[in-house]
This record gives C-alpha cells, sequence and structure tokens, in this order.
C-alpha cells in the first residue's frame, strides 16, 4: 500500500480508500457480518481510510466501520459527511427494509424505482443546529471522539445556510471533533464557486474514466491552495467493473435512463485498456492514481474478493502515457515530436 497526504493537512491517508456507501445495509444486501468482515480485512491489507456518511443506511454504515475499527482508531482515518436527511416517511420505510429482505427476488424488477422514491424524500440541513446534531450522532456511531475529516454533502453555490455551514465546519474543527473539513459535491462544477467562498482542507470529487471534468484545471486548483483531492466513484459506481446486469449506476439519481445508456455504451471504448495482468477494474483505479495530487482513490466493494481485485490495482502494469492520453480522449504526439 501507498500511503499520502491530504494536501497540506500533515495526515497521510492510504491511496486507496474504503468507501462506505454499501456497508449501510438495505433491502438488497445479504449477511450484515459480511461488512464487518469486508472492513476489517480492508484494514488488514493497509486501508487506513475510511469514507462514510450519516446518511449511508440511516447511519448504519457508520456503525458498521466504528465497530470494525475498534481498537484500531488510532491508526485508521475516518471521513464521514453531514448535511442530507430523510423526511418521517422515508425513515419509517427505510426501518421496515430488513422485514422485506424475503421478497427481494420479486423487488428486483423495481429496484431503481425504489430507490428514486427514496430520494425523492431526501432534503438537506445545513443550519449549525443540524449539522451539530448530524455530527454528535455520527461520533457515536463511529465510537470516537473525533473524525479525522468532516464534510459538507452535496452542498451547491445555491445551497441555503451555506456561510452558516461554513462557519459551523470551522467551529468543530477548533474545539477538535474533526481535524480537518471539507467538501464532498456531485458535481465538479460546483466546486469553484463554493472553494471560493470557503478555504476547505479537502475535496471529494467524482473521478473516473467516465468522469473527468475534474481534469480540467479542478485538481490543478486543490493542488496550488493546498486542499486534498479525494476522488470517489473511480469505477463509475459499477460500470466500469465486469459487473453484469444490476450495478450501483443504476440506482443513481444522478443519471437519467437515457444517460446511463450513453455511460454503458462510453465504458466499452475503454476496454483497450485490459491486458493480461490488469482488469477494467484495475485499470480505472490506475487512471484516477495516477492523476498527479490525488491524495486518495476510494473504492466501494460488496465483498472481500471485489475489494481484492480493486486492491491488485497497485501491482497492476501502469498506464502508459500514451494510454492515459487515449483515455483522455486527447492526441497523442508523433514519434519524434
Amino acid at each position: 500500500m501507498e500511503y499520502r497526504e491530504l494536501g497540506r493537512s500533515g495526515i497521510k491517508v492510504s491511496c486507496i480508500g474504503l468507501g462506505g456507501s454499501p456497508l449501510g445495509g438495505g433491502l438488497f444486501q445479504e449477511r450484515e457480518s459480511l461488512a464487518l468482515d469486508l472492513v476489517r480485512h480492508a484494514f488488514d491489507q493497509g486501508i487506513t481510510f475510511f469514507d462514510t456518511s450519516n446518511n449511508y443506511g440511516m447511519g448504519r454504515s457508520e456503525e458498521i466501520i466504528g465497530e470494525a475499527l475498534r481498537g484500531r482508531r488510532d491508526r485508521a482515518v475516518i471521513a464521514t459527511k453531514g448535511g442530507a436527511v430523510f423526511s418521517t416517511t422515508a425513515r419509517i420505510a427505510l426501518a421496515l427494509r430488513p422485514a422485506l429482505r424475503p421478497l427481494r427476488a420479486a423487488l428486483q424488477p423495481f429496484r431503481r424505482g425504489l430507490n428514486l422514491a427514496r430520494d425523492a424524500h431526501k432534503r438537506y440541513d445545513y443550519s449549525a443546529a443540524g449539522l451539530r446534531r448530524a455530527l454528535e450522532a455520527s461520533l457515536t456511531r463511529l465510537r470516537t471522539d473525533h473524525v479525522d475529516i468532516y464534510q459538507l454533502y452535496n452542498p451547491t453555490p445555491r445551497t441555503p445556510d451555506l456561510d452558516e455551514a461554513f462557519e459551523t465546519l470551522d467551529r468543530f474543527r477548533q474545539e477538535g471533533k474533526a481535524r480537518y473539513v471539507g467538501l464532498s459535491v456531485n458535481r465538479v462544477s460546483d466546486a469553484s464557486e463554493l472553494l471560493r467562498r470557503w478555504r476547505a482542507d479537502s475535496l471529494q470529487l467524482p473521478l473516473s474514466l467516465l468522469d473527468q471534468q475534474g481534469l480540467d484545471g479542478q485538481i490543478d486548483r486543490c493542488a496550488a491552495a493546498g486542499i486534498g483531492v479525494i476522488a470517489r466513484s473511480v469505477l463509475g459506481q459499477g460500470l466500469l467493473t465486469n459487473a453484469h446486469g444490476h450495478v450501483m449506476a443504476d440506482e443513481s439519481s444522478h443519471y437519467s435512463v437515457e444517460e446511463l445508456r450513453t455511460r454503458r455504451a462510453r465504458r466499452n471504448g475503454f476496454e483497450s485498456l485490459i491486458l493480461p495482468g490488469r482488469t477494467l477494474v484495475q485499470a480505472a483505479v490506475r487512471f484516477a492514481l495516477q492523476q498527479p495530487d490525488v491524495s486518495a482513490a476510494l473504492v466501494a466493494a460488496v465483498t472481500i474478493e471485489q475489494l481484492e481485485e480493486n486492491l491488485a490495482a497497485l501491482a497492476a502494469p501502469s498506464l502508459t502515457e500514451q494510454e492515459m492520453l487515449l483515455a483522455r480522449g486527447l492526441a497523442i504526439p508523433e514519434p519524434g515530436a
């Protein structure tokens, strides 16, 4: 495992971090003990960076990470997020999921619709009181008195209470409840204006073979300002894997059906990166890790086998300069040019 400094924060993170989104339970999840085993195995394999949210599984993801890292907390870097809340109706529906798991097969065709309905009941509370409640609850679930990075979840430049949120995160840092504070954005285009209004320690953004907007200057600007960059969705929410059928991207409310169809078609254009000793998954992870000034790439896994394939990217052949240019759709220099 390689360890990199997160911007100018002074803390080091494993270059591959484990994303906590799939750990939080759900209607289609297998045994919860598998999630605990996955986090423990990740730590044993050198992953020290764990990213989650109070929104994942209504906090269950945080509980799993807190339980799995018990006795190891001082050797782990934990990042979580606050700001997203579900309506009462959604919380009741989500709490009923374990009872509905025997019906998973029958409900499978409605999986995207169920998730879109869930997200329709999500709102954001960036008030000082709301963020304070969220952080205190996260600390309890994570079994710790502080998080290493506390991030504002999905803010946009049009977000109400944004200045109050920034002041609150600064206060958390001063109090020691969060060592560092940052932003986690859905759209890279939102990051520039947000970072003009507030000095974050870190920026989490989508970055993959399918999501390259951050390479058009945003990561460079973060590096110049000493802001650590955390790449997420490096596998395109499952589209850059060999998975057949349903993947996480199919559940996302960020893409229309037509956008998903387009992304699947674009995915096929990257199969030339597959080599003996390098799968498409590993090429995708290497693409993110080989970007200058990316501190960590977050991977999401459901099984230990999936995690092992992600980790094998560290030993897989690096993408050549020509492959990096092809992956970005850039012109390849003529020999001798």
